[in-house]
Order: structure tokens, then C-alpha cells, then sequence
């Protein structure tokens, strides 16, 4: 018997834990399952009364077969589970547990097509937009690769394109086109920046956000707001706020700009010599702005970046939970999965940021540490990451 069982019986049910006394019913088990491998895993306990009260399998052989089955041919696609045998005051339970690091291939469904996840002490079906998330969380799905209602290569803005095109391929737009005898929508489908519709051409989410005349028209929330307040809280008196719109390369160099107009800049005087004392490393700011245009949820409607620079701290909160494998320990080292794919690749392009993917380690936490002596901090609250860079003391 696992040690953590009683315990884990006496707590009750909880977010990541159900309690069955029997399989009555292998749809509603199978949802059970799907939810939990939907969200953050858990655990279903069979022979185990909603109260915690061990009531016991008098057949766990056929349980456990029956188990393996629902598994197998009822959650699609198929769910690998820990399962195992459990003695407890001569009554045998069996525990089913459903880990995130083995069950990747989300959403998963049940047979009968219904999509669940996990929410408190029950499951739910599955919203629209919950199972975008998922999928996006489980690298399925890239948002930014998919279509915009009501665009069309008339919202791109033709110079900034055409400055992409010259740095990326060493010659104008026109001049490629006319020599390879593609026209311009065909350029953009080989991109994959542009796709159908409704039987109409559409441009992508990453074409709106990075060549777009007016991405807020499309996606409002690529918005960003920058405010610099006088004192240690938002409840502070504000100095300045800017709310930066446009394209995302733009929108990176004006977030620079704010910082750079709103740090002070401190000295030393040395005699006649004065000493500069910076209180940042202006790429280590620099860097956590680019990761959160980068690797915010586009999908979250109603959610902007926000950069709060406080007079002891700069902290850059963006809309979404960690993607995929990445934690908040791991993310620390450098490991990463790329939420928006084609923004990624075409920042890179651009000169924004590197294809190696090790700003973290490489830039932030180093050079803050050398300026501040502090690490950064990297927090999830709700559905936002925030990171905070401490100043130079």
C-alpha cells in the first residue's frame, strides 16, 4: 500500500484527485480520465465511497482490466496511465493516475466525442477557446498561424513587408516577384502568411501582427501599455504611460524607448570625474520585452502586455500560462517552446532576438545579476507570467 494513500483519502476530492466506488458507468469514467489529462493530471481512485470511506473491489482483477480498457478504446487519443493496487484495511482499492509528462497529445475526448477538463472537484466540458488553449499549450496548435477574419493582403503594410523582404532575400519585392513570376499572394501563401478563408484569401495572425497597417483593428489585444509610477505599488502617483500600438517591431522599440526616457541614471562624482551608475542593463530589459511579444497567448482577447517600471524594479507581465514542457525552474535554463512559431521565426528575421533561444540564462539573469547582484524573478499568477528585474540597489 502506498504510503500517501490514507492521507490522500482523508483529504478528499480536490482538483487533482476522484474518488469511484465502482465503473458503473465507462463514459462518465472515461471523462473523468480525459479531464484530467486536459489540465494538470490527478489521480482516480476506484473502490473509494465520494466521502473517502474505502468501500473496496471485490473483483480488482476485472476492474483493473476494465480500467485498462477505457483507457485504450474510450479516450481518444488513447491515455497511458499509472495504475496500480492499493490494501487498505483488508479492502483493495485501485488508483489510475493520469501524468502530464505521459499524456501529451492534448485535447484528448471520449468515445462519444465530448471534450472535458478539470475544474476544482469536477470535470466540465470544454469550451471553444479552452480547447485552443489546450491545444496550444501541447505544441498542437500554433495561434499565430492561423487565419484572420476579414483580412486581406490590402492590410499588410507594403513597406514594412518590403523591408523584410530586402533583408531577408538581399533585393526588393517587385524585383522577386517579377523575376520568379509569383504574384504577391502566392510569395505570401509560400511563407504560410497567408491562407483560405471561407474560400477567401485571409492573412495569418503573425502576418497582422508583424507587416499589418493596423493590427489593433484585427487583434486589440497586441496592444502594449507602458506606465512609469513614482512609487513602489500601482497604487502609485504616474509619471508617465504610454499605450504603444502598431506593429510588433515597432511596438518593441517604442517599449524600449519608454524605458529608456524613464530610468534614471544615477553617478558618482569622483572629484572633477563623475561616474555613471546604470541601474539596469538596458538589454536585459530589452530581452524580456522581446519574450513577452514573442511568447505571449494572442488568444487571450482583452489581455495586453503591461510594462510597470516602479523606482526599484521593472516588471513585464504577459498574457498566458507557460507553454508546453517549459516550468518556472526550467525556464531559468534556457529550456523553451515556441507558443508563436511564425512571430518567432520572422523577429528573428528581423534582427529582434536570437534563434538560439537562450536569452534567458544568457541575457536576463546574468547581466541583471551583474548590475543589481538580485536574480529576476519569473512568477505565474493566474493566467499571466510575470517577470521582475530588480534594480541596482
Amino acid at each position: 500500500m502506498s504510503p500517501n494513500l490514507p492521507a490522500a483519502l482523508a483529504d478528499g476530492e480536490s482538483q487533482h484527485r476522484e474518488f469511484k466506488r465502482a465503473i458503473e458507468n465507462p463514459e462518465s469514467v472515461a471523462g473523468e480520465i480525459v479531464a484530467f489529462a486536459n489540465s494538470e493530471g490527478g489521480t482516480l481512485y476506484v473502490g473509494v465511497d465520494d466521502d473517502g470511506t474505502v468501500a473496496g473491489l471485490p473483483h480488482p482483477d476485472q476492474v483493473f482490466q476494465t480500467l485498462t480498457h477505457i483507457c485504450r478504446d474510450r479516450c481518444i487519443p488513447p491515455v497511458s496511465p499509472v495504475l496500480e493496487q492499493h490494501e487498505l484495511a483488508g479492502k483493495t482499492v485501485l488508483s489510475l493516475a493520469v501524468r502530464p509528462e505521459l499524456n501529451r497529445q492534448k485535447p484528448y475526448r471520449t468515445a462519444g466525442g465530448l471534450f472535458y477538463v478539470r475544474v476544482g472537484r469536477d470535470k466540465q466540458d470544454a469550451t471553444g477557446r479552452e480547447l485552443v488553449r489546450i491545444a496550444q499549450a501541447a505544441g498542437e496548435l500554433h495561434y499565430d498561424e492561423s487565419p484572420v477574419l476579414q483580412t486581406s493582403v490590402q492590410d499588410l503594410s507594403m513597406p514594412a513587408l518590403g523591408a523584410y523582404h530586402e533583408r531577408q532575400f538581399g533585393l526588393p519585392l517587385e524585383e522577386h516577384l517579377e523575376q520568379s513570376g509569383l504574384t504577391l499572394e502566392g510569395f505570401l501563401r509560400n511563407l504560410r502568411l497567408l491562407h483560405d478563408l471561407d474560400g477567401e484569401p485571409a492573412l495569418s495572425v503573425a502576418a497582422v501582427l508583424v507587416f499589418g497597417d493596423d493590427p489593433q483593428r484585427f487583434l486589440p489585444q497586441s496592444r502594449l501599455s507602458a506606465v512609469c509610477f513614482a512609487g513602489p505599488d500601482e497604487d502609485s502617483d504616474l509619471l508617465d504611460r504610454r499605450e504603444i500600438r502598431g506593429r510588433l517591431p515597432d511596438a518593441i522599440d517604442e517599449a524600449r524607448a519608454f524605458l529608456e526616457r524613464n530610468i534614471r541614471q544615477p553617478a558618482r562624482e569622483h572629484g572633477f570625474r563623475r561616474e555613471d551608475l546604470p541601474l539596469y542593463d538596458l538589454k536585459a530589459l530589452g530581452e524580456a520585452i522581446v519574450n513577452a511579444v514573442v511568447h505571449r497567448d494572442y488568444s487571450l482577447s482583452g489581455s495586453q502586455i503591461r510594462v510597470f517600471l516602479f523606482p526599484d524594479r521593472f516588471e513585464v507581465r504577459s498574457p498566458g500560462r507557460l507553454p508546453n514542457s517549459v516550468t518556472l525552474d526550467n525556464i531559468r535554463l534556457g529550456v523553451h517552446a515556441e507558443r508563436n512559431r511564425a512571430v518567432a521565426t520572422l523577429l528573428t528575421q528581423l534582427g529582434y532576438m536570437s534563434a538560439i533561444g537562450t536569452g534567458i540564462p544568457r541575457l536576463i539573469i546574468r547581466l541583471t545579476r551583474a548590475v543589481s547582484g538580485r536574480d529576476p524573478e519569473f512568477t505565474l499568477v493566474g493566467e499571466e507570467l510575470r517577470v521582475r528585474i530588480w534594480a541596482r540597489r
